[in-house]
């Protein structure tokens, strides 16, 4: 569902809600109903459905998002230090680490059930800077005149 669907239904929702708080209500009350009376035993039903659900959460499987995005970050972390190494070792050329870093963790969270979409691939992009980052590459100096110019951090 796109961004778009998913703002419309919540914009018709929230019209209903206003709808009925503004014209359903109001009728009821005028009807004789206690409307504070039954507005607290949903509330309380709400409530109990809340905590019923909190207790047996544990015991759900995750939901994709937060599921998808821990495996990312977890591959992240071996790809993006697997192609440290090899480049360390030499036998990974510097321009090809980000390449290599992103096939691993692309082949990592498609073992792992994770689809991988053009948003998927965002989000790999963005783990994989934040990873580099993390490495602690400094900037330094090329001479003691100049200006530090940045050591070559394209990963």
């Amino acid at each position: 569902m796109s961004p778009f669907e998913t703002l419309l239904i919540v914009i018709v929702i929230i019209l209903f809600v206003l709808l009925f708080i503004d014209v359903v209500l109001p009728f009821f009350k005028r009807k004789g109903v206690d409307i504070e009376a039954v507005l607290k035993r949903a509330n309380d039903v709400f409530v109990a459905a809340g905590n019923a659900l909190e207790t047996v959460r544990p015991f759900l499987p995750e939901e994709f998002g937060t599921d998808a995005l821990d495996k990312i970050i977890k591959a992240a972390q071996v790809g993006v230090g697997k192609a440290e190494q090899l480049f360390i070792i030499g036998q990974l050329a510097p321009e090809k680490r980000k390449e290599e870093a992103r096939k691993f963790i692309t082949d990592a969270v498609t073992l792992a059930g994770v689809v991988v979409t053009p948003e998927v691939e965002r989000l790999i992009d963005g783990v994989i800077e934040s990873e580099v980052l993390k490495l602690g590459h400094a900037l330094k100096p090329t001479d003691e005149a100049s200006d530090p110019l940045p050591v070559d951090l394209t990963f």
